[in-house]
Parts: structure tokens; sequence; C-alpha cells
């Protein structure tokens, strides 16, 4: 199996430098163009599965790459991004004055503590996990398409690469560009990690 992963277009939060895990925004014009350029680079790609969070933002972004596709989107709640609970829609800037105890908490030790009133890293990680696994059995020579957030996308190709959870940081997903993963009797080998040319051009280098 091939699989495509694809972070969502640029949104407000993004260029704002805050937390937004489920609060639910859009994609802005910028972050439109961004989904357009990357359905160029697939358009010659046969989709047979396309998967997104159930956030706007991935869904926009994957009804944009599928436009000329006779394909429909499914949507996996599994795929959302991490809740940071209190801290949506804040800057760490803030976080650290006003809610100090658990911004200190947070930076010793983020992979057991959790953002107030928001999501623990384990149960982030088991359903990501989940998705891992599922991926990891298909036998199928398909190509699969999957869009969603920075969190799931880098913990994801972190466990399907068999590195721990914290290994997700050196997987920096740009936005307007797509990464490419074989799936093979359950092993996974990265082909292309955030491209920016068309898929034909890079299988014939």
């Amino acid at each position: 199996m091939r699989l495509f992963l694809v972070r969502h277009g640029q949104t407000e939060a993004n260029l704002s430098g805050v937390f937004c895990g489920m609060t639910d925004v859009e994609l802005t014009e910028t972050g439109i163009n961004q989904a357009r350029q990357v359905a160029r680079y697939l358009s010659a790609v046969t989709f047979s599965q396309a998967m997104s969070s159930t956030l706007r933002r991935a869904c926009h972004t994957a009804e944009i790459i599928l436009a000329d596709h006779s394909l429909s989107v499914s949507i996996d709640a599994q795929l959302n991004e991490m809740h940071f609970g209190a801290w949506e829609m804040r800057h760490h800037r803030d976080l650290q004055h006003e809610d100090a105890q658990a911004w200190a908490d947070w930076l010793a030790d983020w992979q057991q503590a959790s953002p107030t009133g928001g999501e623990t890293f384990p149960t982030f990680a088991a359903r990501i996990e989940h998705v891992v696994q599922q991926l990891l059995i298909q036998e199928s020579q398909d190509n699969l398409l999957l869009v969603a957030h920075q969190g799931v996308l880098g913990l994801l190709l972190a466990r399907l690469l068999a590195m721990p959870p914290a290994a997700m940081w050196h997987f920096h997903f740009e936005q307007g560009a797509y990464s490419v993963v074989e799936i093979q009797h359950g092993f996974t080998t990265l082909r292309t990690f955030n491209n920016r040319i068309d898929w034909l051009l890079e299988i014939r280098k």
C-alpha cells in the first residue's frame, strides 16, 4: 500500500501560533491555495480510499484534493488533533503566567502531563496507535490519501517507522506539501517527505 500523508492547509490559528486541537477553524485563502497545490501534485494518482479527521480544516483540504477524483473522503475521529482543553486558541506566552503550574508540568513531562481540561498524551497516542496497527496489516497495492494534523501525522509516521512516540517531533509536516510511505508486509518505507513536485515526476527520478 502506498500512503499519501497531507497536513491541512493554513489556518488563522497557525498564523497566531496558538494551540488549536479540537477547535474547528477554517482554512485561510492561503490554506485553500495550498490544498489546490497538493491537488495538482497528486492529480495523476488514483486513490482507492481517502481519510480525514472530522475537523473542517482537514476535511476541506481533502475535498479540494479529491475535487477531480470520483471518490469521497471517509471521516475518522481517530485522526483528530489532540484536544488541548482550556489551552485551545491560547498562546504559550499567556499560559506560562495564567496557568503556570500546568504549563510547568507540561514542559517537564509532556508525555504524562495534560493541558488543563484536555486530552492526555497517552490517550491521544493510543488512538493514533490503533490507526497505525490497522494500516500495517493492510496488504493491498492501492493508494490511500490521509489528511490530518501536525501532531497526528508526526506521531503516525514515527510509529509506522517503529520509532518511539517522542520521535514525532522529528517530522514537521509542511502545509502545501505531501509525504509518501509504502507499507508492505507490515514494514514501512518513507519514500518522500514534504514533496512539492508532481508525483509522477517523483517516481521517475
